[in-house]
């Protein structure tokens, strides 16, 4: 899935020589003046069938170099050719033609090989953790590949390794210093505010989409984890 914003007058203008700032999936804050000219791009990647996830830094600022500017302006052209607003786009939700969705796709996915090709030396990347123990690994690959709506257990999860719940928050503090629960619920948080993002989602399908049978209780989870009611950071303008 794609989302692309602009402000300013065009899609036209020539980025050669400007930065390029990339974060990872999760709170984005910025703060630019009321002149700048921004191009914004969120690429979303759903989670992979081998636990890939975002590790190293949270945001790296690099130059783009011919190669991966060719392959933002070959996005910019695709989404014009597909019938896309110049000033506002907006793909998420929308419906296209399988071509045109085809088209979308590839010359997004080039972009995003572009992004994590530089992003790499800068220690931001999209790759498997590295993990020794085989019951940390298998454990870690079953969390990050259980849909969102599931539930498993603390127990659950350590008795399919041989273990008990605080042998393996142990083995999981050594190999990749959190608990399985904390990285669920890491894992469960970026979705949420994934989610959030979207206005024509409602605050209840987000909680049923996440396994909370009352929106009161998904509301104390979310404010438990990010200080604020999921109403609140749906409001605030840097998410908008």
């Amino acid at each position: 899935k794609l989302d692309m914003q602009r402000d300013g007058q065009s899609l036209h203008t020539d980025s050669s020589n400007h930065p390029w700032i990339i974060n990872i999936p999760g709170e984005r804050t910025q703060h630019f003046s009321d002149d700048a000219r921004i191009i914004s791009i969120h690429l979303s990647l759903k989670d992979p069938g081998n636990g890939a996830e975002w590790l190293g830094k949270p945001v790296v600022l690099t130059q783009p170099d011919q190669l991966a500017r060719q392959a933002l302006d070959s996005l910019q052209k695709t989404a014009r050719e597909c019938g896309l607003p110049q000033h506002q786009l907006e793909v998420r939700g929308l419906k296209f033609p399988l071509t045109k969705a085809l088209m979308l796709q590839a010359a997004s996915t080039v972009l995003l090989s572009h992004i994590l090709r530089l992003t790499h030396p800068l220690g931001l990347r999209f790759e498997v953790p590295s993990i020794d123990d085989p019951r940390v690994r298998a454990s870690h690959l079953l969390l990050a590949t259980l849909p969102m709506q599931a539930s498993i257990t603390r127990d659950e999860l350590a008795s399919a390794q041989g273990l008990s719940a605080r042998q393996l928050d142990r083995l999981w503090q050594q190999e990749l210093s959190i608990t399985p629960s904390q990285y669920r619920d890491r894992r469960r948080l970026a979705f949420a505010c994934e989610q959030l993002r979207l206005p024509d989602t409602s605050i209840k399908a987000i909680a049923a989409d996440l396994g909370f049978r009352h929106l009161s209780q998904f509301s104390n989870w979310f404010r438990a984890h990010h200080n604020e009611s999921p109403r609140d950071f749906r409001n605030r303008p840097e998410v908008s």
